[in-house]
């Protein structure tokens, strides 16, 4: 009888995995400007469709790329909806963040503290034609380590709250009250990726240097072609709980690639080989290959194909969250950012803790403080 039962479990869940597949497929299609017919995807539910996009982060995208085209006339009329709805939506609420993301560069800028604008924001005013068709939830910015304390007081004097740890993932998170429907967040990163592994692939300073201003949006400067690449892949990398297949993060990659042509790949290649993450880029680029037809370069992919030099595996360490943590001390010279840095590691507050944990009875809070200090030991002594 289990047997029966384990034998239809991997069946509903191998034919749940075709679905998916065949959506996604579907998506990829749409998105390249190929013929879609509702049709082919047979009786699938339009909610099911619906969770897929938004899953992808692809529902304003897929709308405008869809909405002149013959096949959008058969898909059904409450999907239609839905997307338009959606994409009027993501609209709207782009032109309120961006309202508020250049209320705070502006305020950096009069403190004379630098910023970058990176990821998705920064993509959205470069190399899509909407900005509002890229969707993202928030906005994420790259300072300087020294400039933590300055950043911090220039939120708050905006009116946003700190909503997260500053120190601990190398990031913090800043809101501004108000309607959750249209909320403005900001990530503000200290490090280019909280992952140890990549964390310090790239520095602020040499991600400045770098840099460009967006026309008609002084004061934000984005990263060059080439480090917003490679950040892009990375960030696929970036955490276990990321789906390395989300199609708006691919889409990414083959906006990036279109917008380069081959000397600016060789560059880009010849730059990510040299600071070892040739790996997840080569993976990047032959995914948006296979999703979108990206055309890469074949010395391009010769490239990125170079084994890792010999020798750099001894750098366990320091890829490591102990050997990051190290780091960071060192780095982090004033003495009160260090002690905010150990309170955030071992003995945060009890509403984190709470939240972090999912739990409202206080009473949990001894043995959340002694699971968070053992798995933080745990995690860093694996050199992992």
């Amino acid at each position: 009888m289990s047997g029966c039962l384990e034998l239809a479990a991997e069946e509903s869940e191998r034919l749940l995995s075709d679905l998916i597949n065949s959506i996604n497929d579907f998506i990829c299609q749409a998105l390249r400007g190929e013929p879609a017919p509702w049709t082919a995807l047979g009786k699938l539910n339009v909610n099911e469709f619906l969770a897929r996009c938004r899953h992808h982060g692809v529902v304003a995208l897929l709308f405008h790329g869809m909405w002149n085209y013959p096949d959008w006339q058969n898909w059904p009329l409450e999907l239609q909806q839905e997307l338009e709805q959606a994409s009027k939506a993501g609209a709207a609420h782009d032109l309120l963040r961006t309202h508020y993301l250049r209320q705070l560069l502006k305020a950096l800028a009069a403190k004379d503290i630098p910023c970058i604008t990176t990821k998705g924001e920064a993509l959205a005013v470069s190399v899509y034609k909407q900005p509002g068709t890229r969707t993202r939830s928030d906005s994420d910015l790259f300072i300087r380590m020294g400039d933590i304390a300055g950043v911090r007081q220039t939120v708050l004097d905006l009116g946003y709250r700190v909503a997260s740890t500053v120190y601990k993932s190398h990031q913090f998170t800043v809101v501004r009250p108000g309607d959750e429907l249209y909320s403005i967040r900001f990530d503000i990163h200290w490090r280019i990726l909280n992952s140890p592994r990549f964390a310090r692939v790239l520095s602020f300073e040499e991600a400045f240097e770098g840099s460009r201003e967006v026309p008609g949006m002084s004061p934000m400067r984005i990263l060059n072609d080439s480090d917003a690449l490679m950040l892009a892949c990375m960030h696929r990398f970036g955490s276990e709980r990321h789906d390395r297949d989300r199609l708006i993060w691919i889409y990414d990659l083959h906006m990036l690639v279109t917008e380069m042509d081959e000397a600016e790949l060789l560059r880009f290649s010849s730059n990510v080989v040299e600071r070892h993450v040739q790996n997840v880029c080569l993976d990047g680029l032959c995914k948006a290959r296979e999703c979108f037809h990206t055309e890469i370069p074949p010395r391009v992919i010769d490239m990125l194909t170079t084994p890792t030099p010999a020798g750099w595996h001894f750098e366990s360490l320091g890829k490591s969250h102990l050997g990051l943590l190290l780091d960071d001390w060192k780095a982090l010279r004033d003495r009160p950012a260090r002690m905010e840095l150990l309170k955030e590691l071992f003995v945060p507050s009890s509403e984190y803790l709470l939240y972090k944990y999912q739990k409202d009875n206080r009473l949990w809070l001894p043995l959340l403080y002694v699971r968070l200090v053992l798995g933080g030991l745990y995690n860093r002594l694996l050199l992992r």
